[in-house]
Formats: C-alpha cells, structure tokens, sequence
C-alpha cells in the first residue's frame, strides 16, 4: 500500500481552528527537526558524542573500588547526593591504603561512569504545574497554561522580586533515545542480538518466496505493515525498528498514578529480549497527579529526538564488526 502523499505546509494555510493550528505547528516542527535545534537542549558534550561516539567497548568494571561506587549509587537511589558524598568520604577514610580505594568515585562520577555504559542522559523541560501541557512547540514561549491559565513561573518569586526574575513551576524528563541505542552497540552480545531484525527479515522474505506464505505467526517480523514497509523500501538493513508505549504510574499505595512514563521498545532485538524490563529503554517521565492533557505536547521533546536523528543519521560504532 502507498503511502499517501501530504502537504503539510498547505494544509497549516488551511487550518482554521486553534487546536488544528496547533498540531500542524507541532508536526512542522518535527518535520524541520534538527539536533541544532534550540527544542533539544542538549549540551554541547552530548551534541559531541552523539555526532562522534566512542570507537571502543565499555570498559569493564572490575575494579573493587568502581564496582563498590556502581553498587553504593543504586542503594542510596532514593536518598540525596549528600548521602552518598557521606559514604563515599567515609569509605574513602575508613579503608584508607585498601585495594581499589582510590578509585572509589564521586557522585558525578558514578553517574557519568553509568551514563557511559546504558547511554543514558537526561532533559529537563517546562510543563504547566497542573499537567495540562508541557511549553513545547508554539506553547514554549506562553507565559500561562492556555488551558488552566496558570502561570508557567513560580508566582511568589515572579511577584517577591517584580517580574526580574523566572523560575519555571514545574519540569518533567525526557531521556534521548540516540545515546541509549549507540551504547547497545558498543557491547558485542547486544550488538549481535540487534542483528535479529535482519536475520528474521530475510528468513521471511525467503518463505514467502518459496512457499507463497508464511508458516508461523509469531513476532511483528511476520505482519504485512512491517513487511510491506520493508518491500517499499522505506525500512532498510541498517535501520533501528522502535515502538513506543506510554502508561500512567501508582507510585504509593494511597494513590492513584502519580506519574505517567513512555518507553522505547527495540524491535530489532528478539521477542524474547526486546519486551524485558533489562532492555526497554526509557522516554521520558511526566510527573502527576494530574493526566496530561495535551499529551502530544510532552511527547513532542521525545519524537523531535527522534526525527532529527532520522534526517541528520545516528552514527554508531558497532562492537561485533569493529566498524
């Protein structure tokens, strides 16, 4: 089946009610998506790295002092950094001259050690404190929610100090999903396994050849829209298959769902990977109690990502090929 063909700039000329505007503002803005975009606010560092990633395999943690730091962090996950610049002081003191001590790390650099393994990093954003809309897209430069009129900034700063200065309400996060797929490549176990989309592919396309069908449904390999996207030229060999799901969180018993998260699911990986917690990879995390109302408004930090990393490319060093 053909893909229709729209004109998404004739169309912006004949919307006419505010909601409409609005969506076609937020697809043109995806359409022009670039990684230089002011949208992205990625740092310069994670710019870098995502144009020029690491030509090499994580370096192993087998050190006593970086694996007791790895293990130390995700203990205190609920507690504050203080808390772990207390261990990690009292450690440092206490097995002073011990092997490994010295290499016992900082809260930073736990973190950017983790960061460089899972390819996770995160961005903050401005959202309306009642979870109406998140100031993306033609709402980013709104100085109150459209839909609840509250204020985008911290009213007792804004009015305490006359308007002179700005603290935004509230913020949710959006993990980029580029660096998280990049350092899926940089081990050779999760590199091979990213290979199955491929191989399933091909093994498909040769039963239906010789056979006219095929045998076993089991997996999205097997579906027509997929196959036919394959047949169309529009998913390629090298290309990274992802679907997203999002879902409403309870986080405490006494509550309803006081968060909603969206994940990437990769669908190069085999079924029996690709749906485990292990390997679905976060998206972002929009912060309740109230559901979002404009949800393409939160999404849209996420799916900008994506499309600029679809029109500019990902570059990926692969651990299993060394290339």
């Amino acid at each position: 089946r053909a893909c229709p063909v729209i004109d998404v700039e004739a169309l912006a000329k004949l919307a006419v009610l505010p909601p409409m505007q609005q969506n076609i503002q937020f697809i043109l803005a995806l359409k022009n998506a670039s990684l230089n975009d002011l949208a992205s606010k990625l740092t310069s560092e994670a710019l870098e790295k995502i144009r020029n990633p690491p030509s090499h395999c994580a370096l192993p943690i087998d050190n006593k002092g970086t694996r007791y730091s790895i293990s130390a962090y995700l203990a205190l996950e609920n507690a504050s950094q203080i808390a772990y610049n207390h261990v990690f002081q009292a450690a440092r003191s206490i097995f002073s001259g011990s092997p490994g001590t010295n290499n016992i790390l900082t809260f930073q650099g736990v973190e950017k050690l983790i960061a460089s393994y899972t390819g996770i990093i995160s961005v903050e954003h401005d959202m309306c404190r009642n979870t109406c809309i998140a100031f993306t897209g033609p709402f980013s430069q709104l100085e109150a929610c459209p839909m609840c009129d509250t204020s985008h900034w911290k009213e007792e700063r804004l009015q305490g100090t006359h308007g002179r200065s700005k603290i935004v309400a509230q913020t949710f996060t959006m993990i980029p999903i580029g660096p998280q797929l990049q350092a899926l490549y940089r081990n050779k176990d999760s590199a091979t396994d990213m290979d199955y989309l491929h191989r399933c592919t091909t093994e498909v396309l040769q039963q239906l050849q010789e056979m006219g069908n095929i045998p076993v449904i089991e997996d999205i390999v097997m579906g027509w829209d997929y196959l036919g996207a394959i047949l169309d030229g529009d998913i390629k060999q090298q290309d990274i298959v992802l679907m997203v799901s999002l879902d409403g969180a309870q986080l405490y018993n006494s509550k309803e769902s006081d968060c909603w998260m969206y994940v990437w699911i990769i669908i190069n990986l085999p079924p029996d990977k690709c749906y485990r917690k292990l390997h679905v990879q976060p998206g972002g995390f929009i912060p309740g109690p109230n559901k979002p109302k404009h949800l393409d408004s939160f999404l849209f930090l996420g799916m900008h990502h994506l499309s600029a990393l679809q029109a500019e490319g990902l570059p990926i060093w692969n651990a299993r090929t060394d290339s």
